[in-house]
C-alpha cells in the first residue's frame, strides 16, 4: 500500500529517525536523534514537515545498502525520488523503499537492498 492514514515516527534498531535540520541544502543523507521526525506517507511519499525521505532515482548500480535522503519538498525532488511502500506486519507494517527495507550504519539511514542486515523497523503511530 502507498498510504497510511495518521502520523507515525521510524525507529532502527531502537533508533530514532531524526527530523531534518534545514542547512540550506536540497537533499542530505538522514540519521538518527532525540528529535524525533513525525510521518506521513501518502501516494508513495513518505514525508515531514516540508521534507520527503526517500532513495534517490540516480543511485550507483552496485547492491550496496542505498543512502535514504532528506530531500526539500518540491515539484523537482518529487520527480527525483523512488516511492515508499508499505507491507502489513502483524500489527504495524513495514516501510520499502524502491523494495527494500531500512537499516542503519554509522548514526546513517540506509535501504538494504540484500535484505541480509535483519535490522529491526518499527513504526509508531502518533
Amino acid at each position: 500500500m502507498t498510504s497510511i492514514e495518521g502520523a507515525f515516527t521510524i525507529k532502527v534498531d531502537d533508533q530514532t529517525v531524526s527530523r531534518a535540520e534545514d542547512s540550506g541544502e536540497d537533499k542530505f543523507q538522514a540519521s538518527f536523534g532525540p528529535e524525533p521526525a513525525t510521518f506521513t506517507l501518502t501516494d508513495g511519499r513518505l514525508e515531514s514537515n516540508g521534507w520527503y525521505l526517500s532513495r534517490a532515482l540516480v543511485e550507483d548500480r552496485s547492491l550496496l545498502p542505498k543512502r535514504v535522503y532528506w530531500f526539500r519538498k518540491g515539484d523537482a525532488n518529487a520527480n527525483a525520488i523512488h516511492v515508499v511502500t508499505a507491507k502489513p506486519n502483524g500489527a504495524t507494517c513495514s516501510l520499502l523503499f524502491s523494495g527494500a527495507p531500512l537499516m542503519s550504519s554509522n548514526n546513517l539511514l540506509y535501504a538494504d537492498l540484500m535484505q541480509d542486515q535483519g535490522a529491526s523497523v518499527e513504526i509508531t503511530m502518533v
